[in-house]
């Protein structure tokens, strides 16, 4: 009797688990799964071979059909996914006519894009994308041809959440908005959830205005990032609504300082976000670059890659309309020095910081007061970029300037410079360790999400260097190819953004191609402006060589004109040197208070 009733006791217990857990699914949140989004969506093409290679062959699901487009470069093929999606992937399924230089953009009106990966020696097959984006639209731009024929794509496709759950995506991507009002059509309401920081919403000048994002459906929401223009709230709060009538204020702010705000509350369920604008810190409107919300604490960060392809969108977004200015600060013990006697003289404080990993002990013995600057002030929102001057590897670190360049640098030989560049010799094991050393800092930076434009080799075609005025099989640029495999490859690095860099001599048109590492080996094209100036021809020769990557102005002995960079536009930052200063003293705050030039104060923000 007492076996059988607890038998009978078990059954019992087992049918009330069975029926908790049955209830527990029922109600537990919907889970998105990751499904091909562009499966059978509307498509645009820029053209077509025949109508029997249509851009809709390229989301059919079937590989028995492509899209081919006519004989030209520069073609496009553009998914329409109906609503803004959280997407994490694209594949590329090519026929044998693929890009060799391609982008893939994404965009929430088919107007403003975003490139959220670039591809400038592509070898067909079937390319697996991975990057993260919540966008209504995608498009593989393709710009250079790989065969003689036009491209032509199997399948498009582009994975993403099936709109079953809310993933960690900025959720006002792309979704309604309504204002009190707009200073004008150019800065509507909508540009800021666009997912672009070229674009903004301003309002007029009054103090009680508001920006409201309707989610399209009841939400989870625990964070809100605000990144404002200049024209920021002094004071403001944060409110969330399910009718949009009876709003709850999740964060209040009477002391705001602008910038960025990641604002963190409790998690509350809404379907409307308003940000209520009391007071303004400045005579105009209040203006919001974007307007992000998200469904946890950690969401929209997505660690330094997601980081660094914020900041690579954005070189993208401003190459043609705007540059970054800054200076670089040369006494690493005071590494904000040079910067500030430019903000003292221009009255704006510079977007970019510089700094130098150097030589000698005041340099090697203040680095981790550079790199701890180097946190500060990209967690400001400034642009950080760092170089490096290195002892030539048959000696220590302690050299002086003369062994670096000048007079009496300490070059190698034809025969030493190919020992460095071939592994296993002592010169290749020497400059191994000292980039060993550089990863520890590189890799704090790291850890702290900290994204760096690093410019190992400077002046490539200069010959006062000791790296530097090497051609051929092992010359500077394959010195420049090794570096970056190591800190890349081997230690891993992922916050880096690799500038290549040579000096604006007259021959430059005809010698930089001896001293190209390769498009897979820079992000972006720097030149150094202090010998021929800021002709036509250093210009158009940066932008061929450039390949569709933004190009910039690595360091400088006179600063470039407002007018100037109208006309040449697609410098993405110039960096004055700071033995220069008082050269500039006249024209810098022209310069900076230039409409198509960013200083600090207008800068997006990273995190």
């Amino acid at each position: 009797m007492i076996f059988r009733t607890r038998a009978i006791w078990l059954a019992a217990l087992s049918a009330l688990l069975l029926l908790a857990c049955v209830a527990a699914l029922a109600t537990a949140p919907a889970r998105a799964a990751t499904v091909n989004l562009a499966r059978g969506k509307t498509v645009t093409v820029s053209s077509t071979e025949s109508a029997q290679y249509g851009g809709a062959n390229a989301v059919d699901g079937s590989t028995a059909t492509r899209w081919s487009s006519n004989t030209n470069d520069q073609q496009y093929i553009i998914v329409d996914l109906g609503a803004a999606r959280s997407i994490s992937s694209v594949v590329l399924k090519w026929e044998a006519a693929y890009a060799k230089g391609f982008q893939i953009q994404t965009s929430n009106d088919n107007a403003t894009w975003t490139t959220v990966y670039s591809n400038y020696n592509g070898t067909g097959g079937t390319n697996t994308i991975t990057f993260g984006a919540n966008a209504r639209y995608v498009k593989m731009y393709a710009f250079q041809r790989a065969t003689t024929y036009g491209y032509s794509l199997y399948e498009f496709e582009i994975y993403g959440d099936d709109g079953a759950g809310s993933g960690s995506g900025n959720l006002a991507l792309g979704k309604s908005v309504t204002a009190s009002t707009t200073e004008d059509a150019t800065k509507a309401a909508s540009y800021a959830v666009d997912g672009s920081t070229a674009t903004r919403w301003s309002s007029a000048y009054a103090d009680q205005q508001y920006i409201t994002v309707d989610l399209g459906a009841q939400q989870t929401l625990a964070k809100v990032v605000l990144r404002w223009e200049l024209a920021y709230a002094k004071q403001f709060q944060v409110q969330t609504s399910a009718d949009n009538v009876t709003w709850t204020t999740v964060y209040s702010n009477y002391n705001g300082t602008g910038g960025v705000n990641t604002i963190n509350f409790s998690p509350v369920t809404a379907r409307y976000v308003k940000v209520y604008l009391i007071q303004r810190a400045t005579t105009y409107g209040f203006s919001l670059y974007e307007l992000e919300a998200y469904s946890s604490a950690s969401g929209g960060t997505g660690g330094v890659a997601a980081v660094k392809q914020r900041v690579l969108n954005y070189l993208y977004d401003i190459s043609g309309n705007h540059t970054i200015v800054g200076i670089e600060n040369k006494n690493a013990g005071t590494p904000t020095s040079d910067s500030n006697t430019v903000a003292s003289i221009a009255g704006r404080t510079p977007s970019l910081w510089g700094g130098d990993f150097g030589f000698g002990s005041s340099a090697v013995d203040n680095r981790w007061n550079m790199i701890n600057e180097a946190k500060n002030q990209f967690n400001k929102g400034a642009l950080v970029t760092l170089m490096y001057h290195p002892c030539a590897p048959t000696r220590d670190e302690y050299c002086s300037w003369d062994d670096i360049g000048a007079g009496n640098a300490a070059k190698l030989t034809d025969a030493q410079f190919t020992q460095l560049t071939t592994p296993g010799t002592s010169l290749y094991n020497a400059w191994m360790g000292r980039l060993d050393t550089l990863a520890t800092y590189l890799q704090d930076l790291e850890n702290n999400n900290v994204v760096v434009l690093f410019r190992p080799f400077h002046e490539m075609n200069q010959c006062v260097f000791w790296w530097a005025c090497h051609k051929g099989a092992n010359g500077t640029a394959k010195l420049y190819q090794i570096t970056h495999d190591y800190l890349t490859n081997t230690k891993g690095l992922e916050n880096l953004i690799w500038v290549w860099n040579v000096q604006d001599f007259s021959n430059l048109s005809t010698e930089i191609d001896a001293y190209n590492p390769g498009a897979a080996y820079f992000d972006i094209a720097s030149l150094d402006v202090y010998n021929t100036g800021y002709t036509q021809t250093n210009y158009n020769t940066m932008l061929r060589v450039s390949g569709g990557k933004p190009i910039a102005i690595g360091e400088c002995q006179f600063m470039p004109s407002a007018s100037l960079l109208a006309s040449q536009n697609k410098w993405i930052y110039a960096m004055l040197w700071p033995d220069f200063i008082e050269d500039n003293r006249s024209a810098l705050p022209g310069i900076y208070g230039a409409s198509n030039v960013l200083t600090l104060d207008e800068m997006p923000g990273w995190n």
